[in-house]
């Protein structure tokens, strides 16, 4: 009993004392304000009067956090250039103690704790425009705020290391160590202990300082438990309100030409309705005809190729789709965790190698190719053919850059808007010459503008190549067929001995490291983006377009039976090939099986869609064939150069314009990609009317006069001594067609 009431005691005397250190800290502190320097009492004393004093007793536990925060900032080592960021901090922790106004609405934009980080929510953005867009910032301009962004690595400083249970994954064992979870990270994943932390802090505040105060905030936070240890960076520049851009020279010449354009545009349209003579004035004013220039779109050529128009248009969908994930699994997102699970399961293997898309328009460039070359007995001019294919493609990419480098800054604001829209409007500025020589797939494509441009150089190298063989076989065909047959077998050769040579896979996949940053993966720069890793679709698709013309365009296949099962067997054939790659995520790596399938992949994709192609056209597959020969895809397939041009802008932009996380729904990237193929048509259709369309006209103007010279002076020459004979060598512009359709993409 005796020991019982000296227990009592004792329990009683301790609570009495903590009581009383408690309040002694709390008037300590206080008085420790009341003692800083005069420029912080005056900032204060101008909100005392209007300020209502907070009973302590009211708000016992947040004054008790609030007092620690503050006690751990004052006994930090804060050097001199540091002080005054200091002392604004000091004031707003007071003043948020007495529920002052700016100091809560300061406080309340910050995320006081990472939140979801276990989750995959690696982005702690708080509220950007809170704490920039504060009703009094231009009237009171000492309460300045600014937003800054931190990256933050949780690192443990035990050196514990658990091996793995093969027979359950001990990650996400609910009895387990949070240590343990943080630390493990699955291939193919994102890192759980990485976040990036957005905090809204007084505008004299340095880097260092924003790093002292996110150190004190997150060791008390729930994460703040013995064993981790932060380590923040400030790398990128704080924002503040009167960080707004000026619009630059670019910015105006930009509209300025657009203005230009679209005045002799709209003014060549009604003046072609009036006029209807045919000289050369009037075939200028009908080069820029809005008019002649979109019922263009409309022209389908029947040669038993109108399904191209429905494949070329899906493709383009199924692409636009495959970025809206990659670009939104990138940006913040609330169920990082998820989605890198779906990315690795069965759902995953139908995104994971969609790269193969892209070799489909590798193929449909080299069939059109074979197929307008070889409708002419002599080959037309080998120059001209590349410089027009060099404006087709060249046009609409050079539009796209200067909207980059001049007007794409101004489109947006967010917490991550400058990190990430900065570095590509740089890259652009920096590269675009290189990117208009058709070099940036293979110089400083490091700093490649545009990521997805890699495409555009490909495809002109390739046809370069092509033509250029072609010439060679039907001068001489020997060696033609020589040339031929070793680039064949380098195409698919090349691949296989790059990545043996590199230790790479076999086949650059989509997973979170990727779309994170492509321009950091090795692959990307040794083997994805180069012309001379990529060429076998677009071999295959010559070849393809070359049997094509040989054996006619419809009818070939009778037997509508056989039409069905060659079509299910090329869908079969390029729906293995996709998901066999996908399974290199979660396989041992086989040397063999490896090269192998790096060395065949895109050839027997592209084999896919010949046999879908040649089924579809020369035979009956029901349904199939009408969906992709239906009458609106023939203006739509016409956009898809500019729709895949655009469509990674309209994407980045929405992504990256967040102000806090969103959660990643399958329904809703699917309602997102929609409205971005929409919007990319758009775009490519004014493209098209206000760049493209002119500037192939002018083109074919060009070289309309330079034959009516050429055949001239031809003449001139039969008059003057009717024994001349004209050969194909009088003239460089000899048997040049008025018009060749090839696929822009």
């Amino acid at each position: 009993m005796k020991s019982l009431f000296v227990i009592l005691i004792l329990t009683l005397t301790k609570c009495q004392l903590t009581k009383q250190m408690r309040e002694e800290s709390t008037t300590g502190l206080a008085i420790q304000i009341k003692d800083m320097p005069f420029k912080v009492q005056g900032i204060q004393k101008n909100y005392d009067r209007i300020t209502p004093k907070i009973p302590i007793e009211e708000n016992r536990e947040s004054r008790i956090y609030l007092e620690d925060v503050l006690f751990a900032l004052k006994n930090q080592n804060w050097t001199a250039d540091e002080e005054p960021c200091l002392n604004q901090t000091l004031v707003l922790i007071e003043s948020l103690q007495n529920f002052t106004l700016w100091a809560v609405f300061n406080w309340d934009s910050i995320s006081s704790q990472p939140l979801g980080l276990l989750y995959g929510n690696r982005y702690q953005l708080g509220n950007f425009d809170e704490c920039l867009k504060t009703p009094w910032s231009n009237i009171h301009p000492e309460l300045t705020t600014q937003y800054c962004l931190s990256e933050i690595v949780l690192e443990r400083t035990d050196h514990f290391v658990k091996k793995r249970n093969k027979t359950h994954d001990w990650r996400y064992h609910p009895y387990g160590s949070v240590l343990d979870y943080l630390q493990y990270r699955p291939p193919h994943t994102r890192a759980i202990n990485e976040l990036t932390w957005g905090v809204c802090v007084p505008a004299n505040c340095g880097p260092r300082s924003v790093e002292r105060l996110l150190a004190t905030m997150l060791a008390r936070s729930h994460l703040g438990v013995a064993g981790i240890r932060p380590r923040i960076a400030v790398d990128s520049p704080c924002q503040k309100m009167s960080d707004s851009r000026e619009y630059d020279a670019l910015f105006f010449a930009f509209f300025g030409i657009l203005l230009l354009l679209t005045t002799v545009c709209i003014v060549s349209t009604i003046l072609n309705i009036r006029r209807k003579e045919h000289s050369t004035m009037d075939r200028i004013i009908k080069i820029f005809c809005l008019k002649e220039n979109a019922s263009n779109l409309l022209i389908a050529k029947e040669e038993g190729t109108e399904v191209l128009y429905g494949i070329r248009f899906f493709t383009i969908c199924f692409i636009v789709m495959d970025h809206q994930i990659g670009i939104i699994n990138a940006g913040p997102i609330s169920n990082g965790l998820e989605v890198d699970h779906d990315v690795l399961s069965v759902k995953g293997m139908f995104v994971i190698h969609d790269d193969l898309f892209v070799d489909t328009y590798f193929f449909l460039s080299g069939f059109l190719l074979a197929t307008a070359i070889t409708k002419y007995k002599r080959l037309p001019n080998v120059f001209i053919l590349i410089l027009k294919r060099y404006i087709r493609l060249s046009v609409g990419f050079a539009v796209v850059i200067f909207y980059l480098c001049a007007v794409y800054p101004y489109t947006g604001s967010g917490p991550l808007w400058n990190r990430i829209i900065a570095g590509e409007t740089e890259n652009c500025r920096q590269n675009w010459w290189l990117n208009l020589l058709m070099l940036n797939n293979y110089i400083d494509s490091e700093h490649i503008c545009l990521v997805i441009s890699w495409y555009i150089p490909c495809d002109f190298h390739f046809f370069v190549v092509t033509i250029l063989v072609y010439w060679i076989y039907k001068n001489s065909p020997r060696l033609g067929l020589t040339c031929a047959g070793v680039l064949a077998i380098a195409s698919i050769v090349v691949p296989a001995i790059l990545n043996y040579l590199n230790k790479l896979p076999p086949v650059q996949l989509f997973t979170y490291d990727f779309v994170a940053d492509p321009r950091a993966s090795e692959q990307f720069h040794v083997t994805y983006i180069k012309s001379h890793a990529r060429y076998a679709a677009y071999v295959v698709g010559f070849a393809s377009g070359l049997i094509f013309f040989h054996y006619g365009p419809a009818g070939n296949i009778k037997i509508k039976k056989w039409s069905v099962l060659g079509a299910c067997v090329a869908m079969m054939v390029m729906l293995i090939v996709m998901i066999n790659g996908a399974t290199f995520l979660w396989r041992e790596y086989n040397l063999i099986e490896g090269i192998l399938y790096a060395a065949f992949n895109r050839p027997i994709w592209a084999c896919g869609v010949a046999l879908l192609v040649f089924c579809c056209s020369w035979g009956h597959v029901p349904v199939v064939k009408q969906f992709l020969t239906w009458s609106p895809w023939v203006p739509l397939s016409r956009l898809t150069y500019g729709v895949y041009l655009t469509h990674t802008i309209f994407i980045t932009r929405n992504v990256f314009v967040a102000r806090s996380p969103r959660h990643f729904d399958a329904l809703d990237t699917l309602n997102s990609a929609a409205g971005t193929i929409f919007w990319s048509c758009v775009s490519s259709f004014l493209i098209w009317l206000l760049a493209e369309a002119p500037a192939n006209n002018l083109f074919q103007l060009w070289i309309s006069s330079m034959k009516k010279d050429v055949s001239k002076k031809e003449e001139k020459k039969v008059h003057e001594d009717p024994n001349t004979i004209t050969t194909i060598s009088s003239s460089s512009f000899d048997n040049l067609p008025s018009t060749i359709y090839f696929s822009k993409i």
